[in-house]
């Protein structure tokens, strides 16, 4: 649990950024030029599937107040679960095969600063303002919180989670914000490998009002698209085919599960409930 200053800060919210080190490079300059953040939150899944994960670690690197939560992908890369080799050019094979790709481009002090990422954080802003930071559910680093996804479902998610008022998350790269007994919800999209149909890279800004209120604004970003795609090619990727649609179109190939029952039964962090307290 983190303690912060109380004031009506700006938050900026990056998720699901997978290598994708040109779309970070524009999502943070579009930050800098609308008058940037008090503080930075990266919400998992920042190496798998892109060209170049050590530029993304790299500019991350560059930035102060920052706090980060672990992906399941960043997961699946720590725990090294994954298929060593392919065991068909599918383009399932093909993305499983990022995984070694990934891991031997970070190296040994690469994988050391993911697995030095915690599960979530929580950060109490003041005494109307706690939030809770995950990469996909507070129960899992793999649940999906969807736009069309249930209240009850929902509620269910947040059970026994009782000291926040506003929920970050990512994993599904798609944008939503809802609000569930009485909690508000933010899933702030994809910055490099966006699910919704629109290319330009999606991050948010929070910005905190009275009365445990929050503004958001997300915001879209154009980048280079087509110089990833090169990128891809350069580096010999072994899932260039199936990014570069991703990429281009901003939809998933398919909806079947990839990932393997060794990789997804892996240690599994889970969030510890905590109970609210008055700062």
């Amino acid at each position: 649990m983190r303690w912060i200053k109380p004031t009506m800060m700006t938050l900026a919210i990056l998720a699901d950024i997978h290598g994708n080190s040109l779309a970070l490079e524009a999502a943070l300059t579009d930050l800098d030029a609308v008058g940037g953040a008090d503080y930075l939150l990266v919400l998992g899944d920042l190496a798998v599937f892109g060209p170049n994960p050590n530029g993304v670690l790299d500019l991350l690197r560059e930035r102060t107040s920052i706090f980060y939560v672990r992906g399941n992908t960043d997961r699946y890369l720590i725990e090294e679960k994954y298929p060593g080799t392919p065991g068909d050019q599918t383009w399932q094979a093909q993305v499983l095969a990022s995984f070694p790709w990934t891991a031997i481009q970070l190296g040994a002090a690469g994988l050391r600063f993911l697995s030095s990422l915690p599960s979530h954080q929580i950060l109490c802003l003041d005494s109307e303002h706690t939030i809770l930071a995950v990469h996909a559910s507070p129960r899992s680093d793999e649940e999906n919180i969807r736009p069309e996804t249930p209240d009850a479902e929902l509620t269910e998610m947040l059970d026994g989670f009782n000291s926040f008022n506003l929920l970050l998350c990512g994993h599904t790269h798609l944008a939503l914000d809802r609000e569930v007994v009485g909690r508000r919800i933010i899933n702030v999209g994809s910055v490099g490998l966006p699910f919704d149909g629109d290319p330009r890279a999606s991050y948010a800004l929070i910005h905190l009002q009275p009365n445990g209120q929050y503004h958001v604004e997300f915001r879209r970003v154009a980048y280079d698209v087509e110089a990833v795609i090169t990128q891809l090619t350069a580096v010999a990727h072994p899932t260039a085919e199936v990014s570069a649609y991703n990429l281009r179109f901003a939809r998933p190939l398919g909806q079947k599960l990839v990932y393997t029952e060794q990789m997804r039964h892996g240690q599994h962090p889970k969030t510890t409930p905590v109970q609210g307290k008055s700062v």
